[in-house]
Parts: C-alpha cells; structure tokens; sequence
C-alpha cells in the first residue's frame, strides 16, 4: 500500500492537540507517545517490492519439455543468470 501522507499530518496535528489538552507535567510524554505512534502507524503501510538479479554458479538446464514425450536432455549453460522478486511489508 502506498504511505498516506494525509492521515500523518492528522495524526501529528492530533498528538500535538492531546498535548495541549493535558494540562499535567506529563504533557510532553503524551506529545512524544502520539508522535511516536504517528510515525509507526505511517511506517507500517509501506510495501515494499523488489527485485533481485545474482549469478546461479550451477547454471541452468536447457531441457527441452514437449509433453507427451519425454524430456529431451539439453546442455547446462554455466553460469546463468537468476532473478527473483519480493513484495513485503515494513514491520
């Protein structure tokens, strides 16, 4: 999911009214808790994809698949080249 910049600036705008509302030496806890939060809740909707590109040192086999018949061995082509991808989250 993409960051929602909308809902940090709510939720920095709110930390910073709940500390103006708490009239008690611990005010400045409360700021930094709800800011803390902000941020961590801002964080967390991050997905992140990526892509990995390496060199398999075995290599790859060039078989040839023609169902119903059997495989047809091929040449194993050394090194050759891999990529993977990913898709995550931030936690």
């Amino acid at each position: 999911m993409a960051l929602n910049k909308a809902t940090l600036a709510t939720e920095i705008e709110n930390a910073f009214k709940a500390s103006q509302a708490d009239p008690t030496s611990a005010a400045q806890t409360t700021l930094c808790n709800a800011l803390a939060q902000a941020i961590y809740n801002y964080l967390i909707q991050a997905t992140v994809s990526t892509t990995v590109t390496g060199v398999a040192s075995g290599g790859v086999n060039a078989s040839v698949l023609a169902p119903p018949a059997p495989p047809v061995p091929g040449p194993i082509t050394a090194p050759a080249t891999v990529t993977g991808t990913g898709t995550g989250t931030l936690s």
